[in-house]
């Protein structure tokens, strides 16, 4: 408010007229300040005199506005503290606990003197580290880790959003031993035996579609996919080779082979569960690895089975990993047969011999002579222990006798590769292998005739599971980032089926906290320091924690209104809070779920949690006694401190001081003005911003004591105003030792200190309390208002029929304030709305506020560039010019100091080209402006993004200086 002049003569006029006068008595003096005499001092004096004189004159006019305000009770607001929160921590590693009660001194450094401030709320300070945060999304079937203490210094993420990784995998592991070894190739088989459940077409369906389902298997460079298989009699049909790339052990995995399973289409396999996997491998054609007679290797094509001379206990050996090492596989073996004559004579020489074939029986001509043949073989196997006979049908003893009917025919062999068969040494070599060994001769001892010996070749092995499937010898499910085993003897029991996949059970998204200690005592606090203030909160949010009967619901103080702002979630944990195995982490849990019907778009960013913390504010409580005679005229205390932020005032009494020693302090209370009565009334008037207390004249419902006094307790705290706006880290101790904490720290700047309100201010603001008397009615009425709520805006503007988007509605008001630390803090606005808020519902037509159509927000400021062409007057000033130049861009576009006269831009307006061209004119050494352009850039939530339609800026905008290019020319 200004005073009115009532002489409006500066000391520049009183000079002047001075300088006039001298001429019509003096002509002959000048006044000189340059060089002074005894009369330009002596008019210097006089002025100086004359002008002090004026100002205490138009004083009066303010003397008799302050009288008049001060006769309607007005005072001067008291200093308002700052507020924040602080955080407690206990030694790394320490598992121990301390309680910090509400009033506990903490000190921080100002720039000259030390600061106070007291805890607001009481605090169990104990070894509560957030080790894990993970989000799980059970519609979508995501999971994704939010935090990691170990790799993250702040925990940062956006509430009930993806994060950057989904680590969801529904997998199945089945672990085979030997029985899978592949050198070469071999079809498979992979079977699924469901219980009950889905129909088979619809199984067969979603196991043939690589989108619904993958199958892999392991090799020594990891899992690859299997991408070529078909569907047959209820088992999967592909083909898998060996060797390099082929299938290996993995040695993740035991060292044994893997076929693995990764679901994709969790909604359809979550509710399969399967009583049986089995794999069928088939290896056809397959030669020997080794061929050994007697000791002696042989060519695989052809040889001479026994060698020239057969006879009893001759071994012949037949080698292949791959096909003798399938244990319970039904092995083939083929292989043609022939025979070749050998004299004994011819035998006995050693000398080289054309042997001849019998080809055709009618070219077998009887010899007197004996035939020695073969008569009986018997097949083995080596158990690790010895050779065992191999169980083969008797048919096989005979193989290799002399048949007059089969000569040169193909010869096939099965039987089922035994469980316990093992590797041989045989020779020099190590493998699977089986041997023939003769038991029985024909004319074994004649000594005329000729030896009659086998001659095979071209041999066919060949192994095959597909009637008896090998089983897996263990198995691993991988959901929800946990692991479950399952082993050999376990998957063999009777009525044993493991689930495809286990899909997310939550009913909405939820989010979980891990603890490395329980969570257990109380009172427990968490800081959630959010990026912004988001408009409306989030509903139906539900706690619980994990119990040692599973989850049970909690319901902790929300002081973040639903994550709208920064604040304390704060709760009483249970004792029968348990430790948990979830997503593969053995923690305490607490998990927050997502309310129903939530629609929020944008939704709010956590910036921080901070475990042990609690609410501030920059005051110091003071303790004071009085005593005052009950006769005296003036019951006035003065207190040691102003700025008080509350005020307790208690009078004793003694009902009887000689017959009884028990004390009463009864609490009075403050009004704005005391009754003329008798004085019955325990009431007191309290300047706060002063730090005095007066109390009745008469004081009747209080007896003196023994020293005829009337004792009086006062109890009070008082701030140190702005000073408290401290940044953070800025607290950084305790006023005594409280168990083992040894670190304290805010987090965040305090915010919200306000210095105590000075003359014209109160004058302005009673002038205005005059006008609408607490009842908001105008647009006018509704800002001077807010004014009142919250000294620390700096501009407000009052919108009817506008909703908070800067649309029409009928019946709307907005209130668009910007506070004094526009820009910087989503804390401190938040504190501000809050207090107009309350402070105006109470004074304002209640259909407005019971409709919810009183909005209150923060303008956007839009940053502004602009690139401006000039011309210069004169060429030598070009640096001093554009700085001049980028200097008045600077203020001009200020939003609180900018514009024309300096006294800002009004909330919804943006200055155009043509006023900054005005502008930019006036600025010294500006000749001429030839170019101008202006960008204008909108903040998202994290990046600024060009606009500069005006359909797409904000309705509530205010300007912001940006970059400025200046460029300078002449002509």
């Amino acid at each position: 408010m200004d005073i009115p002049q009532m002489e409006k003569m500066s000391k520049e006029d009183i000079i002047g007229y001075m300088r006039n006068c001298a001429k019509q008595y003096v002509p002959e003096w000048r006044y000189d300040e340059e060089k002074p005499d005894a009369g330009t001092a002596l008019v210097s004096i006089f002025a100086d005199m004359m002008y002090d004189n004026i100002k205490k004159f138009n004083m009066s006019v303010a003397g008799d506005l302050f009288s008049f305000f001060d006769g309607v009770n007005a005072k001067l607001y008291p200093a308002s503290p700052a507020e924040g929160f602080v955080v407690f921590a206990l030694p790394e590693g320490l598992v121990s606990e301390a309680e910090v009660p509400k009033g506990t001194t903490l000190f921080g450094q100002g720039e000259d003197e030390q600061l106070v401030f007291e805890t607001q709320e009481e605090v169990l300070v104990r070894t509560m580290d957030i080790e894990r945060i993970f989000l799980a999304k059970p519609k979508e079937d995501e999971i994704y880790e939010l935090f990691c203490r170990q790799r993250d210094s702040e925990a940062s993420f956006f509430l009930f959003k993806d994060g950057v990784q989904n680590l969801q995998r529904h997998l199945l592991f089945f672990c085979f031993g030997q029985e899978l070894e592949i050198t070469s190739y071999a079809d498979v088989r992979l079977s699924f035996v469901p219980e009950g459940g889905r129909k088979e077409e619809d199984l067969k369906e979603a196991l043939l579609d690589s989108s619904r389902i993958r199958f892999r298997y392991g090799t020594e460079e990891g899992f690859r996919d299997i991408t070529e298989y078909t569907y047959e009699n209820g088992s999967l049909c592909f083909q898998l080779q060996g060797r390099e790339a082929g299938l290996s052990p993995v040695e993740e995995y035991g060292s044994m082979y893997v076929l693995s399973a990764e679901i994709l289409d969790a909604d359809f396999f979550s509710g399969i569960y399967f009583r049986e996997v089995s794999v069928g491998t088939q290896c056809l054609g397959q030669r020997p690895e080794f061929i050994n007679v007697n000791g002696t290797d042989q060519e695989v094509e052809e040889f001479l089975a026994f060698g020239e001379r057969p006879s009893v206990y001759d071994e012949c050996y037949i080698g292949n990993g791959e096909i003798f090492g399938k244990a319970g596989a039904r092995v083939r073996m083929e292989f043609d047969l022939d025979f070749v004559r050998i004299p004994i004579e011819e035998a006995a020489s050693g000398m080289k011999i054309s042997w001849k074939r019998i080809m055709r029986k009618k070219e077998f001509v009887p010899e007197e002579e004996y035939d020695i043949t073969i008569r009986e073989v018997i097949w083995e196997y080596y158990n690790g222990y010895g050779w065992k006979r191999l169980p083969v049908s008797g048919e096989y003893r005979d193989v290799f006798a002399v048949d007059k009917e089969l000569r040169g025919v193909r010869r096939k062999m099965e039987f089922t590769c035994p469980a316990d068969i093992q590797r041989a040494l045989v020779s020099s070599s190590e493998n699977y292998c089986i041997r023939a060994r003769i038991i029985r001769m024909n004319n074994a001892f004649k000594t005329r005739g000729a030896y009659i010996a086998p001659v095979a070749g071209n041999f066919s092995l060949s192994y095959s599971y597909f009637e008896h499937p090998i089983k897996p010898l263990m198995m691993f499910r991988e959901n929800n980032m946990e692991s479950a085993v399952h082993g050999e003897k376990e998957m063999q029991r009777a009525g044993f089926a493991f689930p495809a996949c286990e899909a997310r059970t939550e009913e909405r998204k939820t989010l979980y906290f891990g603890f490395a200690q329980p969570p257990v005592g109380g009172p427990l606090k968490l800081l959630f320091v959010m990026h912004d203030t988001v408009r409306g909160n989030l509903t139906g949010l539900r706690w619980e924690y994990l119990s040692e009967e599973g989850w049970r619901e909690m319901h902790p103080a929300d002081g973040t209104e639903g994550f709208a702002h920064t604040g304390l979630i704060s709760w009483y944990g249970r004792n029968d809070s348990r430790k948990g195995e979830l997503f593969g982490e053995d923690l305490y849990w607490l998990r927050l779920s997502e309310g129903d019907g939530q629609s929020q778009e944008v939704k709010p960013k956590i910036e921080g949690i901070y475990p042990n913390a609690t609410s501030i504010l920059g005051v110091e409580t003071v303790e004071e006694a009085f005593s005052l005679a009950p006769r005296a005229e003036e019951k006035e205390i003065r207190l040691a401190y102003g700025d008080l932020s509350s005020l307790e005032v208690r009078v004793l009494e003694r009902p009887d001081y000689r017959h009884s020693l028990e004390e009463k302090w009864e609490l009075w209370t403050e009004v704005e003005e005391l009754a003329s009565d008798n004085g019955d009334r325990k009431e007191y008037t309290a300047s706060w911003r002063e730090g005095r207390i007066t109390l009745p004249k008469y004081i009747g419902s209080a007896k003196p004591n023994e020293l005829n006094e009337i004792e009086i307790h006062v109890r009070y705290t008082h701030c140190q105003g702005a000073k408290g706006n401290v940044l953070s880290g800025g607290i950084d101790r305790l006023d005594r030792t409280i168990g083992f904490i040894n670190t304290v720290f805010n987090p965040m700047a305090t915010v919200c200190g306000l210095d105590g309100e000075d003359v014209m201010a109160s004058v302005a603001r009673n002038a205005n309390l005059l006008r609408h008397g607490r009842r908001c009615v105008s647009a006018e009425d509704y800002e001077d208002m807010a004014r009142e709520a919250a000294r620390d805006i700096r501009k407000v503007k009052c919108f009817a029929g506008y909703d908070e988007n800067g649309k029409r509605q009928d019946g709307a008001v907005t209130l668009v304030v910007l506070p004094a630390d526009y820009g910087e803090s989503a804390y401190s606005f938040e504190r501000t709305r809050r207090r107009i808020y309350h402070y105006l519902s109470t004074h304002m037509d209640q259909n407005i506020v019971n409709l919810g159509r009183f909005h209150i927000v923060k303008p956007e400021l839009i940053r502004m560039d602009v690139k401006v062409v000039l011309e210069l007057m004169e060429e030598g000033e070009i640096f001093a010019a554009t700085k001049r130049v980028r200097q008045e861009l600077e203020r001009f576009l200020n939003a609180l100091h900018g514009n024309f006269y300096g006294d800002g831009w009004e909330i919804g307006v943006l200055p155009n080209k043509n006023q900054i061209i005005h502008a930019l004119k006036q600025v010294e050494g500006v000749k001429y402006i030839s170019q101008l352009s202006l960008r204008k850039y909108r903040s998202g939530r994290f990046t600024e993004y060009e606009v500069n339609e005006e359909r797409l800026l904000p309705f509530y905008r205010l300007p912001k200086s940006g970059f400025h290019e200046v460029v300078a020319d002449f002509r």
